[in-house]
């Protein structure tokens, strides 16, 4: 069974000022659909790009632990492509990649209908 974290700052049920967004899976991929506020904002109708890459680690994590492994990140990598604008709904996807020893490469995206918002790879070592 899953793990949960409930004060976690995108997906804690519990955290004030959490994103409180729920993933389910479709097979080996981690879903979440997201709307975010204004409070959210780096510069005037943007998304921070540092909540936007967050929302993109989470997703990669949700895979990684829906495998019922518990890993840190080691290395995110982003590509922004578009900003993401308050009060739109977005898809986060995540999933694994390779898993090598004691790394996981995993992968993700943000996206609304056909446009892609962001892409996100990363390294995550496994806790024991």
């Amino acid at each position: 069974m899953e793990q949960t974290y409930e004060n976690c700052f995108v997906c804690g049920v519990k955290n004030p000022i959490g994103l409180k967004m729920n993933f389910s899976y479709n097979k080996e991929i981690a879903i979440a659909s997201f709307k975010l506020s204004d409070s959210y904002e780096g510069y005037t109708d943007i998304i921070h790009g540092g909540i936007v890459a967050a929302v993109l680690d989470e997703a990669m994590a949700k895979a990684i632990l829906h495998k019922n492994i518990t890993a840190v990140t080691v290395n995110l990598n982003v590509d922004y492509k578009k900003p993401l604008k308050p009060h739109n709904i977005y898809i986060v996807e995540g999933s694994i990649s390779a898993v090598r020893k004691k790394i996981i490469l995993a992968q993700a995206s943000i996206f609304d209908g056909n446009t892609v918002y962001a892409n996100a790879t990363a390294r995550f070592f496994i806790r024991e």
